[in-house]
């Protein structure tokens, strides 16, 4: 039976590879901030943007119902057969998803096709790193999730220190970047993933479309506001808003390591002890609120020479999402992890209906108050998902320590 301390050894690991992917990741867009002009920036943000959101239409949900089934399954199944049909699946939905964006937003030339590759690149890798989170290896999961963007920061050092650094060569290192890492992932992971006798249940493939709508939602929160921003406003606000975002990204990563760790670990715990973890939250959100409120600016400021101060308003609202955020982690967790497909089904049509909520906040109040209202409405959005996950532990909290077994019945 694994043990909180265990965890919290493993969640240090998983946030430690987070730090170092943070990290990476700050000093890419730092790279783009200090060598590009801000409408170019602004383009680089959009296709990072909207890949993550696209990525979750192309996967269907089959990444997090991969973790929720293999997290407690017993029996060998064959998931490298099961993998391969996934694969085979989201390849085709990534390119059209791709196409898609790229004829809503006017892209052409490169960026138009660098659009479709990272649509399909990171589906590939969502799909390759969930299966290895489903066996408990978050370490090695979380390292492969964070792969492409580590490899993009490379090239993109690269390309500065070389002094090749242009808009086209920048898309062209997250092309390269992302590209090689889902090919790398495919051809090695794949083989190394269980080939059982016994095929994966159909109701995993069908549970999966449980988690789309919770993933989709997720993910229209996540990056709404920078795609609204980029449509109803110029590239160059979208440059700002994106950039001091970046800085305050590591709400986002503590999260990511929460989550990530959570989630199949609650599958497998005997006893579900919510003010236990909410207590551990709190331990966390307030010396990382603390950070950001006293140095906040100062980071802004430094990492950019100056240019984006014009946009360190959004420190505050941005901490305010991210407090929730963190929050938000342990209901998110405990009904993907351990309730029943009825908590899922529940949350599912919650989740569509705070999409809709999502998009007509963001549009109200962008219209109204510019980037200040982009954060705010994302705050409101946050605590809205937060308390629609909560309401739905409370009502199937008799769930939580009932004893869970195998799930291989089709539904």
């Amino acid at each position: 039976m694994p043990r909180l301390d265990s965890t919290h050894v493993r969640v240090g690991r998983v946030f430690s590879i987070v730090l170092v992917g943070a990290a990476l990741q700050i000093v890419s867009q730092t790279i783009l901030a200090r060598s590009l002009a801000k409408p170019d920036v602004g383009l680089v943000s959009l296709v990072l943007g909207i890949v993550p959101l696209l990525s979750t239409l192309a996967t269907l949900g089959q990444d997090s119902a991969i973790v929720r089934f293999m997290a407690s399954a017993q029996s060998p199944y064959d998931v490298r057969s099961y993998l391969r049909r996934i694969l085979l699946m989201v390849t085709p939905l990534g390119i059209a998803a791709g196409l898609a964006a790229d004829v809503f937003y006017g892209l052409a030339g490169l960026a138009a096709v660098v659009m479709v590759v990272l649509v399909v690149a990171q589906s590939v890798v969502t799909i390759e790193s969930s299966a290895l989170r489903g066996r408990h290896r978050y370490e090695l999961a979380m390292l492969a999730a964070w792969a492409p963007a580590m490899v993009s920061t490379g090239f993109l050092a690269l390309l500065q220190v070389s002094g090749r650094l242009t808009p086209a060569t920048a898309l062209g290192a997250y092309l390269v970047g992302f590209a090689g890492c889902a090919l790398a992932l495919t051809g090695v992971g794949g083989l190394r993933q269980p080939a059982g006798a016994q095929p994966v249940p159909a109701s995993v493939i069908r549970d999966g479309f449980f988690f789309f709508g919770l993933s989709l939602s997720f993910s229209v929160m996540v990056g709404m506001d920078k795609l609204i921003v980029g449509k109803l406003m110029t590239y160059t606000d979208l440059a700002v808003y994106a950039t001091v975002f970046t800085v305050m990204k590591g709400f986002d990563f503590l999260f990511q390591a929460i989550n990530f760790v959570m989630m199949p670990w609650v599958s497998r715990v005997a006893t579900v002890r919510i003010a236990r973890y909410n207590a551990a939250i709190t331990a966390i959100a307030v010396p990382a609120a603390c950070f950001y409120l006293f140095l906040g600016d100062d980071a802004v400021h430094l990492l950019y020479g100056g240019r984006y101060d014009q946009g360190i308003f959004l420190i505050a609202p941005f901490m305010l999402s991210g407090i929730i955020k963190l929050f938000y982690a342990v209901p998110s967790s405990i009904i993907g992890g351990c309730l029943p497909r009825e908590a899922l089904r529940a949350f599912l049509w919650f989740s569509v209906a705070a999409v809709a909520f999502n998009v007509a906040i963001e549009i109200v109040l962008i219209r109204a108050m510019g980037l200040t209202g982009a954060a705010l409405a994302t705050a409101a959005a946050w605590a809205t998902r937060y308390a629609g996950a909560s309401l739905i532990v409370w009502r199937y909290r008799s769930a939580l320590n009932a004893p869970r077994r195998e799930e291989k019945l089709d539904i």
